[in-house]
């Protein structure tokens, strides 16, 4: 399935309006990349060590073309297995899909679904969005059917997600990073994720 930008793109458009209404919520939202020399290092720790946050799990992902009217979207089984790992830690998970047909229809509104991840099975999901129609559901191409969130319903996974130190965080993160998992169809266990997720925290 072709598509049209990077999920580093979309990461750049889905932000902007989830760290505006956790920072009308709660007060603050912090985005952060976590690199285990930058981040994960001392000297952050040293800086950090008296703040008490949750956390939030964020994967963009990217439309693939299908036609005019409608968009396509995946969600690789990784992703679910990604959360449930967090999920560990009471640290929810979810993914942004941002339903546009063109790169400059991100700099205006446009319609972001949001996809809880924990608790569902794990291999990847398909499904069709219309374009005119934001109001109906995602439809699944393959029988998996995602039940797409509004913001308050993130707003409130946030709320009930355990508030961390700064090393607790780190432990928890490197812990979802680097625990083993199976590679499908290559029988063998591998370390760690291929993919990077956005950090959101929110300050106690």
């Amino acid at each position: 399935m072709s598509s049209f930008f990077t999920e580093r793109t979309a990461e750049y458009a889905i932000l902007p309006p989830l760290l505006a209404y956790l920072r009308q919520r709660f007060g603050a939202a912090v985005p952060m990349y976590f690199w285990a020399t930058r981040e994960g290092n001392s000297v952050a720790q040293e800086r950090h060590s008296g703040r008490r946050f949750r956390v939030l799990v964020v994967f963009a992902r990217r439309p693939k073309v299908l036609d005019g009217h409608h968009m396509l979207g995946k969600i690789n089984r990784e992703l679910f297995e990604f959360a449930d790992r967090a999920g560990k830690h009471r640290i929810p998970s979810v993914a942004a899909f941002p339903a546009v047909s063109d790169l400059f229809e991100l700099g205006r509104d446009f319609q972001t679904y949001w996809f809880p991840l924990a608790g569902l099975p794990h291999q990847d999901a398909v499904f069709k969005v219309s374009l005119s129609r934001p109001d109906l559901r995602p439809e699944p191409l393959d029988g998996f059917r995602l039940e797409p969130w509004e913001l308050e319903d993130v707003g409130d996974a946030v709320e009930v997600a355990p508030v961390l130190t700064w090393r607790d965080a780190v432990c928890a993160i490197r812990d979802v990073r680097h625990a083993h998992r199976i590679v499908p169809d290559m029988g063998f266990i591998g370390g760690g994720s291929s993919y990077m997720p956005v950090y959101v925290l929110v300050p106690e």
